[in-house]
C-alpha cells in the first residue's frame, strides 16, 4: 500500500507540473492570438478597465502580479509536499512544514483578492471619478481555509501522541 501512494504521489507531483505549465502558457497564447482575456475573467471591473483598451491594461498587469507569485508559491510548496510524500514521508517534519505553507498561502490568498477588489476600485475611480467598491468575502473560501488549518492542527496532535506512545514503549 505504501508503494502505492508513492507512485501516486509521483503521478500527481507530476501532474501538477504540467497542468501549472499549461495555464502558464495558454494565457499569453490566448491574449496574444485570439486577443481574449483569461487573467481575472470573474471581476467585472477588471473587465470592463480592459475593455477600455491598452490605457490601464500595464496597471492591471500590475494588480495582478501578487495573484502570480502566490500562485507560483503554491505550486511550489505543493510540488514540495508531493515530493515528500514520493519519499514516503507522509507525517515527517518536512511534509508538516509544506502543508503549513500552503494553509498560510491560502490564508494570505483571501485579503490580497480583497486588497485587489480595492486596486481594481481605484483604478476605476481615475477612469469614472466615480468610486465603485466591489469587495467580495468568499464564506466559502473562509470555511476551507477553517477545514485546513482543523487537519493540520489534528495532523500535528496525532503526531504528538504517536511520539508520546513510542517514547512510552
Amino acid at each position: 500500500m505504501n508503494y502505492k501512494i508513492q507512485v501516486l504521489s509521483t503521478r500527481l507531483r507530476w501532474a501538477i507540473v504540467v497542468i501549472s505549465l499549461i495555464a502558464i502558457t495558454s494565457l499569453p497564447i490566448i491574449y496574444f492570438f485570439y486577443d481574449i482575456n483569461g487573467f481575472n475573467s470573474s471581476n467585472p471591473v477588471f473587465q470592463e478597465l480592459w475593455g477600455l483598451g491598452d490605457q490601464f491594461r500595464p496597471m492591471l498587469f500590475l494588480g495582478q502580479l501578487p495573484t502570480f507569485v502566490l500562485s507560483g508559491l503554491f505550486i511550489y510548496w505543493l510540488w514540495r509536499l508531493f515530493g515528500q510524500y514520493a519519499k514516503g514521508d507522509y507525517f515527517g517534519k518536512e511534509s508538516d512544514r509544506c502543508y503549513l505553507w500552503l494553509v498560510w498561502l491560502y490564508g494570505v490568498s483571501i485579503p490580497l483578492g480583497m486588497l485587489e477588489s480595492l486596486w481594481l476600485s481605484y483604478l476605476s475611480y481615475v477612469h469614472d471619478n466615480e468610486f465603485t467598491l466591489f469587495l467580495a468575502l468568499d464564506i466559502g473560501r473562509l470555511f476551507t481555509l477553517f477545514v485546513l488549518v482543523s487537519v493540520l492542527y489534528i495532523l500535528r496532535a496525532a503526531k504528538q501522541i504517536d511520539q508520546e506512545n513510542k517514547e512510552f514503549v
